[in-house]
């Protein structure tokens, strides 16, 4: 018999021929600091990016995470591995994004001249719609960054292999929206004393890192991750600042999962500046 935390906090207990699956204790903890700005005085998209930062915790039904593209099953049974990019919107951002994987490059400037940045924060749907929010945010797209494979599926990424973590690369317009800010929208929506954790989301695929395309942003980083460390006093400090590797853009039934209405049919609000709290599964 085996027991693992699936990617979105489902706790499976294997048994050749049975599958038993149950929802854990929801994860219980809260942040005591702020970050820099992020206070009432604040622009309502720093107030507002850590709402509903705590997933939930789900039973499941396993022929619904097969038909629904999850792939988990598929994933615990074999399945998975390398993925094509056809399923990407023609035109969107993780279609230019996947142009670049393809070509293995890391690019800090898009071809419509607007800087490039990328954030772990655990699962990639709420976070998404968090910079989603953001004033000065062009186009967001969910994906796998930091591991060893190319062109790696979700479900590869799901067993824990392949060395990713999941992550958001977006553009965004500095006169709008500093580097700074964007750091401050993670650090709203994690908390970096825990390793390879998120909320119910444990394992190096959901670990919490600022990735950064110029020496430009990595120096704007370290003013952050410096701040926030001196907030956490004694605690461990877990957020990875490295440079960015290749961003590898996830599948499109991924892409703006939560605006789109995520596992319910109910699309959140993904206009700029919205405050509403973010349901991070749907």
């Amino acid at each position: 018999m085996r027991s693992l935390l699936n990617p979105r906090g489902l706790l499976l207990t294997l048994s050749l021929p049975s599958i038993v699956a149950f929802a854990p204790h929801q994860a219980a903890h809260s942040l005591k600091w702020s970050v820099g700005p992020a206070t009432t005085a604040s622009p309502p998209f720093l107030r507002a990016a850590h709402s509903g930062r705590t997933p939930l915790a789900f039973g499941g039904n396993f022929g619904g995470l097969r038909k629904s593209g999850m792939g988990l099953l598929d994933t615990l049974l074999g399945g998975g591995g390398k993925r094509t990019y056809t399923d990407l919107a023609p035109g969107s951002y993780p279609a230019e994004a996947a142009e670049y994987a393809e070509a293995k490059e890391v690019k800090a400037v898009n071809k419509d001249g607007l800087s490039i940045a990328m954030f772990g924060g655990g699962c990639f749907w709420g976070l998404e719609l968090a910079y989603q929010r953001v004033p000065g945010v062009v186009g967001t797209a969910c994906g796998y960054a930091q591991g060893q494979v190319v062109d790696p599926s979700y479900e590869a990424v799901c067993s824990g292999t392949t060395g990713h973590t999941e992550v958001i690369s977006m553009t965004y317009n500095p006169k709008e929206v500093s580097y700074q800010d964007l750091c401050k929208v993670l650090f709203s929506r994690i908390n970096p004393s825990l390793k390879n954790q998120v909320g119910n989301d444990r394992g190096t695929q959901y670990r919490h890192g600022i990735y950064t395309t110029s020496p430009e942003q990595m120096a704007a980083a370290q003013e952050v991750v410096t701040e926030v460390k001196a907030n956490l006093g004694d605690a461990p400090f877990h957020t990875e600042l490295v440079d960015a590797e290749v961003f590898y853009p996830a599948e499109g039934y991924h892409q703006q999962y939560l605006e789109k209405g995520g596992r319910g049919g109910n699309g959140q609000n993904a206009a700029k500046g919205a405050t509403e709290t973010i349901r991070c599964y749907g």
